[in-house]
């Protein structure tokens, strides 16, 4: 491999590296809609989150706010768009969705932290403007 061939290589490994993070968090963009998913989470909340799968300011989420999905959730098609979370199902947009979790930032809790991680995911700006449930 050439000394250029070697960059070009470890500049797009280290680009996926910063992009992913060590815990797998991600944001895709489902056809227009951000689909935030946790890290490898260690521990978790309980309540009980959901509502009606929808877009939210942008965001993938349910029930009036945006979800950081568990991890391991993966969109299977933008149109309609269907989300498959782990040990829960498959679920496409105006369905109803259960997950355990708990909110991390809620409008009434005062000025937003910028930027807002959650879940080990920045949440995008105009989607950090709802309240932010994790999921687990």
């Amino acid at each position: 491999m050439t000394r250029t061939g070697i960059r070009a290589w470890g500049g797009a490994a280290l680009a996926t590296l910063l992009l992913t993070g060590c815990g797998g968090g991600s944001v895709v963009d489902a056809g227009g809609v951000w689909v935030l998913t946790s890290e490898r989470p260690s521990g978790g909340m309980d309540a009980l989150g959901g509502g009606l799968l929808e877009v939210v300011d942008g965001c993938l989420g349910a029930g009036g706010a945006v979800i950081v999905w568990p991890y391991g959730t993966r969109v299977l098609s933008n149109d309609p768009l269907t989300l498959e979370i782990p040990d829960n199902g498959t679920f496409v947009l105006g369905e109803a969705v259960e997950v355990g979790g708990g909110y991390v930032w809620e409008q009434e809790s005062g000025p937003r932290p910028d930027p807002l991680i959650v879940g080990g995911v920045e949440v995008p700006a105009s989607c950090a403007e709802s309240n932010v449930f994790l999921a687990r």
